[in-house]
């Protein structure tokens, strides 16, 4: 004797909410397959796997980043829009600028889940020194060296991760 169920291939339209994290299971209650002998229908349990970046990695609620400021730029400091989710942003590096240095963009990282509000972007600074010079770059870093003839190289300890520096 039949149980009174058919096999079926159906669509389901459906959001996932903003700030859904990998691993995270969704349950559709009543959308599952029909119960035994006219019972209520089963749930349908979705496991979310959320497709990574090219520039922005997720901590929590917060985006994280790198972004890479010439030497020059660091040591004077510059204005440099970055592309965020939500459009560009105009990001304030300052002078004297370090690389491993964190700046913080309230609000721009990833909508929390069953709560108002966002994240934060994190940006790690790395400042890239320049491999190739001609031989009037050099000069002039030679002379910029003379001028801060009080400057040493010293050893200091190992911060760990990215959010070493992060208070």
């Amino acid at each position: 004797r039949g149980q009174g169920r058919v096999r079926a291939t159906r669509s389901l339209d459906l959001n996932i909410p903003g700030g859904v994290e990998d691993g995270l299971r969704l349950q559709l209650s009543g959308q599952g397959e029909v119960g035994f002998a006219g019972g209520p229908n089963g749930d349908i349990y979705l496991d979310i796997k959320v497709r990574e970046d090219e520039v922005f990695s997720r901590s929590g609620d917060d985006l994280t980043c790198v972004l890479t400021v010439p030497m020059h730029e660091a040591a004077l400091g510059c204005q440099v829009q970055i592309d965020t989710f939500d459009g560009k942003v105009d990001l304030e590096v300052a002078p004297g600028t370090q690389s491993g240095d964190l700046i913080t963009i309230k609000g721009k990282g990833s909508q929390k889940l069953r709560h108002q509000g966002r994240g934060d972007l994190v940006v790690q600074l790395e400042v890239v020194t320049p491999q190739k010079l001609d031989s009037k770059q050099k000069e002039l870093l030679r002379q910029l060296a003379k001028l801060r003839k009080n400057d040493e190289s010293a050893l200091k300890k190992h911060s760990h991760g990215f959010f070493g520096k992060r208070r």
